[in-house]
């Protein structure tokens, strides 16, 4: 890629799939002493390959998905398949290095490859998957807000989440139907009170239609706390911000709101607070596709009357640079070295994707530092990745300021005992989160 003005997304669908491997571009491997992958004479890989459901919590192993065990180079050690509990034990001997898996879902194609990976557990891996939502055990439920609107006269009421809408489908969690949440927005106005609900719909039929009543508005624990938010100096390149606030529960995010004027949140009815703030802007293009930059943080609310300072990081050139970096190499048929260590703090890995959707997508989590080795792939998974016509290609990294740049497994290992901890709110590991994020929609 050449820069051209901001930036110029000068490149070839040929040269962007050379970052896969698909074409001969000349990968290789590192000698990078922050490699930290790798086996030993007597490992063991294990984990879960599963189809979440994309309605609900339900999950059905992944039977026959492809696995995949790449060395150092990318070259393929061994081959396998997902047996029918989902759950795999492969050997991860001393030449083992990478590892990927695929799934075939409704004739596209997703391949997901770990790099630098040591023995141990992986977790619970797998893409959502319409074609299980029928073991959901979800209804319909419509509710009467015409005493709500009357009442709260120039609000918005929202019912999980989603603004103007009258209905709501609920699924079951653990046998029980989850709370609806209902929040009242003041539409225009700074400096008014927003009311947050509940509504308990076990016990009601479906499509059922449920009357609302002004009243479960008016307890003090059902008013808002609105929030002095803002950005950090740093940021005052950035006009019109706009917050996002949610809570974790035990029935997970509920009342994921962008507001369209003050934020607020509701400590009355939650006690796990959050606010967001993001970025997004598009930073131009030529004849082969458009580049955009993405930044967002997350913390969680523990004093909603102070100030929230939120400081997003911006370092749109950097994340360039080292993007191009990727590309360039490949053009010039040498090893993808690379190098994301360095580009704000708080982040750990990395995260390559490409594809097009209905076809193929390949995602790949690696260090911030390193070099992508020219990963093989059984030719059946290459052949889908040929198809493309029109791809995105997204480059992120992220982290919770938990790990350096250096502890990437010990960042995998932590993520995969709270997965498998199984807890019914989530750990706060995950409070305080950071991403950077370039993607190119190439023509």
């Amino acid at each position: 890629m050449r820069n051209k003005g901001m930036y110029s997304a000068s490149t070839s669908m040929l040269l962007i799939l050379g970052v896969f491997g698909l074409v001969g571009c000349g990968g290789g491997s590192s000698d990078d002493s922050t490699s930290g992958g790798g086996g030993t004479q007597d490992g063991r890989l294990t984990g879960d390959v599963v189809y979440y459901a994309a309605a609900c919590d339900v999950t059905q192993p992944a039977v026959g998905a492809d696995l995949i065990v790449h060395r150092k180079d990318g070259s393929i050690l061994s081959q396998s398949k997902v047996p029918s509990t989902g759950k795999f034990d492969i050997a991860w001997p001393s030449d083992a290095y990478h590892f990927s898996y695929a799934q075939q879902i409704n004739g596209e194609l997703f391949v997901y490859s770990k790099l630098n990976v040591v023995a141990g557990d992986i977790g619970i891996v797998g893409e959502r998957n319409t074609n299980i939502d029928s073991a959901c055990a979800c209804s319909d439920f419509n509710f009467s807000l015409s005493d709500v609107n009357a009442n709260y006269n120039g609000y918005t009421v929202y019912i999980d989440g989603k603004s103007n809408w009258s209905s709501a489908r609920v699924c079951k969690q653990d046998g029980q139907f989850p709370p609806v949440n209902l929040v009242l927005s003041q539409t225009y106005a700074n400096g008014v009170t927003s009311y947050a609900a509940q509504i308990d719909v076990n016990g009601y039929a479906a499509n059922s239609t449920i009357y609302v009543a002004p009243s479960i508005f008016e307890n003090a624990e059902n008013e808002g706390v609105e929030l002095n938010a803002e950005l950090s100096s740093a940021n005052s390149n950035i006009y019109s911000p706009k917050f996002r606030t949610f809570s974790e529960t035990d029935y997970g995010r509920v009342n994921w709101i962008e507001w369209p004027v003050s934020a607020h949140v509701f400590p009355g009815l939650f006690t796990n607070n959050f606010i967001t703030y993001s970025n997004f802007e598009q930073l131009g293009g030529d004849d082969y596709g458009q580049v955009f930059y993405y930044t967002s943080r997350r913390h969680r609310v523990t004093d909603p009357d102070s100030t929230q300072v939120v400081q997003l990081q911006q370092n749109q050139q950097k994340m360039l640079q080292s993007t191009d970096a990727i590309l360039s190499s490949f053009n010039e048929d040498g090893a993808s070295n690379y190098d994301f260590t360095g580009i704000g703090t708080g982040k750990t890995l990395l995260q390559v994707n490409f594809g097009q959707s209905g076809i193929a997508n390949w995602t790949i989590e690696a260090p911030l530092k390193g070099t992508f080795p020219d990963l093989d792939l059984p030719t059946n998974l290459q052949t889908p990745f040929e198809q493309i016509s029109q791809a995105n290609l997204s480059v992120m990294i992220y982290g919770y300021f938990s790990h350096s740049a250096t502890q990437y497994n010990q960042f995998r290992a932590k993520t995969v005992e709270l997965q498998r901890a199984d807890l019914k709110t989530r750990s706060d590991f995950y409070d305080n989160y950071v991403i950077e994020q370039i993607s190119v929609d190439i023509y």
